[in-house]
């Protein structure tokens, strides 16, 4: 059970920029399509996680700022996400997601007194390098992505790191506890600042959208929840952490590439695929 557990972290993590970039394409050049992605998704997610916390009713008055931070971090990282995956190459904004760890990392060093051994600082390097390799586009072109894609990874791998540094701030502050209750107040937070992006952005085609594309948002929430879910049983299986997370990680990326190159039919030079090779290698190295 614990390796099917581990298969499906693997495709839920996935999904969840292949879902994102099926939408874009589904939708592209429709107005308010972004908006409605993000609160579709957000509602699903939360709709989730109230099923699970309904569970496990364990709740504390403490957790309240750290889900508001949480919430701020996960909107912004679902709205650079969908963005960066219309403007950009949906092989490297899955890349650069799971790239987040290096911020989490960092946070580490200074905050956390993790000591910097030869392993991560390894990875930080590799990380370094699988980025100038993914985003350098050779000396025959002047530039190879956009600003608006730039500027939308940026925020996305800023929201995920922060996202995963609140969470375990919090865990560590808890004891481990009240995970299921930061979870369904952040969600339910972050469905209602969606909402407001939503109703600020052209709604004309809303009912267009919801017919023939609502699943897809939704999908992507609910796999986002069942992936956390998942993660939460596989601490408690045999599989080593060292395993687990590395596996989860590097499979994402495997899956999104192998994706976007036979799917998307998405166009890499030879030293953008050593780029995500490298990457993935860092991931490795980071999440061990």
């Amino acid at each position: 059970m614990a390796w099917l557990y581990l298969l499906s972290c693997v495709i839920l993590m996935a999904s969840s920029s292949i879902l994102g970039a099926l939408y874009n394409r589904k939708n592209a050049g429709v107005p308010g399509s972004a908006p409605l992605y993000n609160f579709v998704q957000m509602c699903a997610t939360f709709a989730c996680w109230a099923v699970i916390f309904a569970f496990d009713r364990s709740a504390a008055a403490g957790v309240l700022p750290y889900a508001l931070l949480f919430a701020l971090f996960y909107t912004v990282c679902m709205a650079g996400m969908i963005n960066a995956l219309k403007t950009g190459p949906v092989v490297f904004t899955s890349l650069i997601l799971q790239l987040s760890l290096i911020g989490v990392a960092v946070w580490g060093f200074f905050f956390w007194d993790e000591p910097i051994g030869l392993r991560t600082a390894a990875g930080l390097a590799l990380v370094v390098f699988a980025l100038w390799m993914c985003l350098y586009g050779g000396k025959s072109e002047k530039k190879s992505f956009g600003g608006k894609w730039l500027f939308f990874v940026f925020i996305m791998f800023v929201g995920n790191a922060g996202c995963s540094i609140v969470q375990r701030t919090q865990q560590t502050a808890f004891d481990g506890r009240y995970g299921a209750f930061l979870m369904f107040v952040a969600t339910g937070i972050s469905a209602l600042f969606c909402a407001v992006l939503y109703v600020r952005n052209d709604r004309s085609q809303t009912r267009l959208l919801f017919r023939t594309s609502a699943w897809l948002p939704v999908l992507s929430g609910a796999g986002g929840a069942v992936l956390n879910l998942f993660v939460i049983l596989l601490a408690s299986t045999a599989l080593s952490p060292s395993l687990i997370y590395p596996v989860i990680a590097v499979g994402g990326i495997a899956v999104n590439t192998l994706f976007s190159a036979l799917v998307f039919r998405e166009k890499l030079r030879w030293w953008q695929w050593a780029g995500v090779a490298v990457g993935a290698l860092a991931t490795w190295l980071l999440s061990m």
